[in-house]
């Protein structure tokens, strides 16, 4: 059915070319299929397997017509299939989406400065976004996460704790979701408590999810970045335009993109207890299923003949 609804097009085609080049090794379709001595519609004469060639040029063309029709069939048949995989998850939506942050930077003790979550790679429409940061508590602590200027507008969950050295920002928005190539999602805000190096990381509990009817997790991989928290302390006076800085943040988000809906309880964030393992080790890989490798390998199947086939019906 496949090489049909790909090639099927092409041999009707070159089926009378290839009569006029090699007459004695072109056969009439039907008659191959038929046994000895039996009626050749297309033909209009009985089966003899010693000479299958077509008996005149209308049997050519009626050959010609049996292989477009079987071509038809056999693309709409593909098409079919395709749409039926689709629904069933095959093949899956490919993970494509990455959190990006700064890699580095270098801030003085007791400094307020922000971590954009900037979400780069989206291919699929994503509608649900689940970023968790780890870092070490005794060099920095999270002040605040903004949602300021987020292309999310509902959002389920916020957490920090600095006891532990975890935060996470839960929320998306609904149908058709968010399709721009990259966009913020949130902006963390650390405040340097003791002079070091400190890294700070996505958890393998991070998700990105697809809007694709399945809610696939299309996250690719995960970011981390290195702090240097200098030792040197910043003055009483920058320590109060440091505050000036967050204040509006802490106490209310405005954002040019539309009304944002919170479902979470301001009061319990800091210091919350986390009944979770925060450390969580890195996604194992999925056994080997030969079914869903085959269904997989059986939609990208279809959707390269789909491709290949749409400029010429004037699809994009």
């Amino acid at each position: 059915m496949h090489l049909f609804a790909v090639f099927g097009f092409f041999l009707a085609v070159a089926y009378p070319i290839w009569l006029l080049t090699l007459p004695e090794k072109t056969s009439c379709f039907w008659c191959r299929t038929r046994k000895n001595g039996e009626w050749c519609p297309l033909c209009r004469r009985t089966v003899d397997k010693s000479d299958l060639r077509p008996s005149s040029f209308q049997a050519v063309f009626f050959n010609v017509i049996l292989v477009l029709v079987i071509s038809g069939i056999s693309l709409g048949l593909v098409f079919a299939e395709s749409k039926v995989l689709k629904v069933l998850g095959f093949p899956p939506t490919p993970k494509t989406v990455s959190f990006v942050i700064p890699p580095k930077g270098q801030y003085r003790l007791g400094e307020i400065f922000p971590m954009k979550i900037d979400i780069a790679g989206i291919k699929t429409p994503i509608n649900a976004v689940q970023a968790d940061i780890a870092f070490d508590p005794r060099i920095l602590e999270v002040r605040e996460i903004s949602t300021k200027d987020s292309f999310a507008n509902i959002f389920i969950q916020k957490e920090i704790n600095n006891e532990v050295g975890y935060a996470r920002l839960n929320g998306g928005l609904p149908n058709p979701g968010f399709s721009s190539d990259h966009g913020i999602f949130g902006i963390v805000y650390f405040q340097g408590k003791n002079p070091g190096v400190v890294k700070v990381e996505f958890l393998p509990t991070s998700l990105v999810l697809a809007n694709d009817g399945r809610g696939r997790n299309v996250l690719k991989d995960l970011a981390s970045a290195s702090y240097l928290i200098l030792p040197e302390e910043l003055s009483l006076e920058e320590k109060a335009e440091q505050e000036v800085i967050l204040q509006p943040v802490v106490l209310g988000e405005t954002s040019e993109k539309g009304t944002q809906m919170t479902f979470y309880e301001e009061n319990r964030i800091l210091g919350e207890e986390l009944n979770k393992d925060i450390k969580q080790p890195a996604e194992t890989r999925e056994p080997f299923n030969l079914k869903e490798s085959f269904l997989t390998l059986l939609g990208k199947l279809d959707d390269l003949i789909i491709k290949f086939w749409k400029p010429v019906f004037g699809g994009k």
